[in-house]
């Protein structure tokens, strides 16, 4: 009987996310509806979806069962009442400001435990309690100490405030959640769904499967090239770990090296335009920036993240003797291109119309039109109405979790606006750090990677952009610096141990030791954890500044990373000393963070560190004459 009433919870889930995929795409073409009505409905849909979908743990005795789905059942009610009511008075109670009725704060106080569960089943307790927290400091702030106390909020103006304002849980993240996201997701899983992934695959073993190392090369191109439109680590690294991992085991890496370089590969992707986890579209939003900007402005540092990880693999690659695959083992770079290569052209029509200046959610739309269209000149790919569907679904189904987080950050953004502590959070940052730009950034790192361990990456962002970016932007950082400053650790806390759930899924699909494979990715993704300061104390690698500071940044930028690898690996074209790889640390160093004056001296270095090789070249020649 369980396993009956799941089955029918399931296709009914199945249902509303495929009604919410359709509705996401016909606003993203035909025009929003007002805000809170497109967040109210994207909302509804979701959580009601998020609580027919969830599956309970199978250990459960029958007792257990029956009232898991019992309660189940009930959030599947108050999200629905709740989520239609909100849909029917809201405009009424903006209209007529103070006017709210007892049923307004019943509703009020369902739809913020709706969206406290929504986020411990979707996200993990971390969230949830969290987000309590907050909501307790809301309540009981004379009851702080100073300078955190404040005079408190009533449970009805608190409830009210968050349920029928725009600035609580239907807030700006779900704003984005809504709008970008959604379609994006979408464009991701038709694309996906149509032979794209399993094209970007095959493309990226074709051109690098034969070189030194190649399989751990196409894990890094096919990673990023997924990463780029999926925007999940976890997702990524679970679609191309399939493909990749085994064939990195093939030519000699070790299991927990494998599921390392997938793991780095699929991080990386979350930090490579054009969607950026949604980040992108968040920080356009609450920058007031073109997204094109924002895109344009992370190329350099996704740039120098995957030049290192490709020197580096190369490198281990050359002195284990770890050569390519044979060419009989390779898909052929004809045939890929032919079966599948008219993938690329939705792709390519998106990045097109949004750097023409056409808006990114009406760009994904009609990329979604033009791939379906596109994919039905090869039997390789035409899909059936089957895939049509399951497209809709699963792209619905990856919005999910995000949906819930950005619900959840609504609540902890509207408790920050309501009581003014994102003010005083920063004025403690300020004098904590004593105005030192170095201290104040290592404290807001540490901050943003602990708070990652139990939150997904988007979330951790979306929450801290209140708290943390006044404080650095009153420090002098440029804002767009500041919000990029945060995304990045947002993200590598995912791949941070002890809880660095990307290494963990590789290290699942690599059958090695989940710790072992997350301190390899670690030490893999090490440069990563620099480039945020790098950024910081040099803007013109977010492309702020002049066209010559920009260009001279980026090229003593990628000879730092050069000669960070040579002297992290020992090799970079030929093996070096230990005396040079020290020389090639600190030139690293002053590349990467010194100015004109320092890169000249790093470059001075450099030429040391060749000129001892030449001269040990020779010794060692003399002796064996």
């Amino acid at each position: 009987m369980a396993e009956i009433i799941l089955k029918q919870r399931f296709r009914l889930g199945a249902i509303i996310l495929i009604v919410n995929g359709l509705f996401a795409l016909y606003t993203a073409g035909f025009g929003m509806l007002s805000a809170m009505d497109q967040r109210g409905i994207h909302w509804l849909l979701m959580s009601v979806s998020l609580f027919l979908m969830y599956e309970p743990k199978k250990e459960l005795s029958k007792v257990q069962q029956t009232i898991s789905e019992t309660v189940t059942f009930l959030f599947i009610m108050m999200a629905s009442i709740s989520g239609v009511y909100l849909l029917i008075v809201w405009e009424q109670r903006v209209l007529t400001v103070g006017t709210n009725t007892i049923f307004d704060l019943l509703m009020a106080i369902t739809m913020i435990v709706v969206v406290l569960e929504a986020a411990r089943r979707s996200a993990g307790k971390v969230l949830m309690l969290i987000t309590l927290a907050f909501l307790a400091y809301a309540l009981l702030g004379p009851y702080f100490p100073e300078p955190f106390d404040h005079r408190g909020q009533s449970i009805e103006r608190l409830s009210t405030f968050l349920y029928l304002g725009s600035e609580g849980i239907f807030g700006v993240p779900m704003g984005i959640s809504a709008t970008f996201i959604i379609i994006f997701v979408l464009f991701g899983s038709f694309l996906e769904k149509l032979g794209g992934g399993k094209w970007f695959i095959d493309m990226s073993f074709s051109l690098t499967g034969r070189f030194r190392g190649g399989p751990a090369k196409t894990a890094i191109f096919a990673s990023a090239l997924m990463g780029m439109l999926s925007g999940s680590p976890v997702a990524n690294a679970a679609t191309t770990g399939n493909f990749t991992i085994p064939l990195m085991k093939k030519i000699g890496f070790k299991g927990y090296q494998a599921g390392a370089i997938e793991a780095v590969s699929s991080t990386g992707g979350m930090i490579t335009p054009p969607i950026m986890g949604a980040a992108a579209f968040i920080m356009a939003d609450y920058l007031g920036m073109p997204y094109q900007q924002i895109a344009l402005a992370a190329i350099i540092p996704a740039v120098l993240f995957y030049v290192s990880l490709l020197l580096r693999i190369d490198s281990i690659a050359y002195k284990r003797k770890m050569w390519g695959l044979p060419k009989d083992q390779l898909p052929p770079i004809k045939e890929t291109l032919l079966k599948r290569g008219h993938l690329a052209i939705p792709i390519l029509f998106l990045l097109v119309m949004i750097a023409m200046g056409r808006s990114p959610i009406n760009s994904a739309f009609w990329s979604i039109v033009i791939g379906v269209l596109i994919s039905l000149l090869s039997k390789e790919t035409r899909p059936s109405f089957r895939v049509l569907t399951h497209s809709l679904r699963a792209g619905s189904q990856n919005v999910m979790t995000i949906a819930a987080a950005c619900a959840a950050a609504g609540i902890i953004v509207g408790v920050i606006s309501i009581t003014g502590l994102g003010v005083t959070i920063s004025s403690v940052l300020l004098s904590f750090s004593q105005g030192n730009v170095g201290i104040a950034l290592v404290i807001v790192m540490l901050i943003t990677i602990i708070l990652g361990f139990g939150m997904p990456p988007t979330a951790v962002y979306v929450v801290l952009v209140s708290i943390l970016i006044p404080p650095l932007v009153q420090l002098g950082i440029p804002p767009i610096v500041a919000h990029m400053f945060i995304f990045y650790y947002s993200t590598l806390a995912a791949l941070t141990p002890p809880v660095a759930i990307t290494a963990f899924t590789a290290a699942a699909l690599a059958r090695a030791d989940a710790n072992q494979t997350s301190i390899e990715a670690f030490k893999l993704g090490l440069l990563a954890y620099i480039i945020p300061f790098m950024f910081v104390f040099s803007p013109a690698l977010l492309l702020q500044g002049s066209a010559s500071e920009i260009v001279v940044s980026s090229i003593t930028s990628l000879i730092g990373v050069c000669c960070w690898v040579a002297s992290i690996e020992g090799y970079l074209v030929r093996r070096w000393s230990w005396l040079n790889r020290g020389i090639f640390l600190l030139a690293a160093i002053l590349l990467m963070f010194g100015g004109v004056t320092l890169g000249a001296l790093a470059i001075g270095l450099i030429g040391l560190a060749f000129v001892i090789d030449k001269k040990n070249d020779r010794k060692e020649n003399s002796i064996e004459v």
